[in-house]
Order: structure tokens, then sequence, then C-alpha cells
């Protein structure tokens, strides 16, 4: 039998294991992403030999698949290949904009750390801007659909592991 303790309005219960677990997992994930929307910010727009050499990488990739039959993996890889170039004409705004969402990401998860339930509602704008800001720049027959559906599965599953533990949060 559990007895509950009962706490002074100035404490509070030690943060769930799950909680921080889940957090670190986003602050890991954010935070790689910040420091490369960072970078290529800082790097600036890619260079049309880049972005050529990209696409003869893309068509070795895309030739083989043709060959083992994957029509679907096909398909996919060259709308990532045309979300890419949508990218590259829009670079410095869909990179600001990528950026902020990340950080928006890395800020819900502090806020979830630190117990203030603001913190989930503002993770879950987090996980819908994340497949939102690919439509920003790109049209939707540009977007590959394994793309969104990864994001939304993987946003979902953790905005549902995240639920578990907003009794903790204020």
């Amino acid at each position: 039998m559990t007895e509950e303790v009962q706490l002074d309005s100035n404490e509070r219960e030690p943060r769930p294991g799950f909680l921080t677990v889940l957090c670190v997992l986003t602050f890991i994930w954010t935070g790689l992403n910040l420091i490369i929307a960072i970078f290529s910010l800082i790097g600036g727009k890619p260079t049309e030999e880049q972005l050529l050499a990209d696409k003869v990488e893309m068509a070795k990739s895309i030739s083989e698949l043709k060959s083992l039959g994957a029509d679907w993996m096909v398909t996919q890889l060259e709308k990532s290949q045309l979300m890419a170039q949508d990218m590259a004409n829009n670079f410095m705004i869909a990179m600001m904009v990528g950026t902020l969402v990340v950080a928006l990401g890395l800020y819900s998860a502090i806020q979830m750390f630190k117990g203030v339930k603001l913190g989930f509602k503002l993770y879950i704008a987090y996980c819908l801007l994340t497949v939102v800001q690919l439509y920003l720049f790109s049209p939707p027959a540009h977007i590959p659909t394994f793309a969104v559906v990864i994001s939304l599965l993987l946003s979902g599953i953790f905005i549902f592991m995240y639920s578990r533990n907003l009794k903790w949060m204020r």
C-alpha cells in the first residue's frame, strides 16, 4: 500500500525520471538541429556547384533504386530533390524559420523540464510547425510523403509520452 506524502507549497515531488529522459532526448535533438541551422546560416546558401553535385549523387541513387524496382522510393527521392531545390531558392528565410521552430522546440523542452505545463503546449506547436514549415517553401507535390508521415508519427509518440508527465507539471 502506498502513502501519499503531504508536501508544503514550496516543496514538490522530484521530476519523474521518464520526463528527464524525454527532455534530454529533446535537448539533444533540438540542440543538434539548432547548431546545424546556425552553421548553415553562417555558411550561406549552397552554391550552384554544390547543388549540382547533390543532384548527381541523387541521380545515382535514383538509378540504382529504379533498377531494383523500388518505384515508391524513387518517387520519394525525386520529391526530396525538388524540395531541396525549393529550400535552396528560399534559403535565408527557410533557414531563419527553421531555426525559430527548432528554438521553440528547445524552449518547450526546457519549460517541461522545469515543470511548466505551458512547455507541453508549446511542444505540440513545435511538432506541428516542423511539418507546416515544409509547406511554406515547397508546393505539396514536392514534399515527400514519408517525411511528413515519419515526422507526425514521431511527434505523436513524443507528445503521448510527454502527456504521461502532465500531472507533475504546474
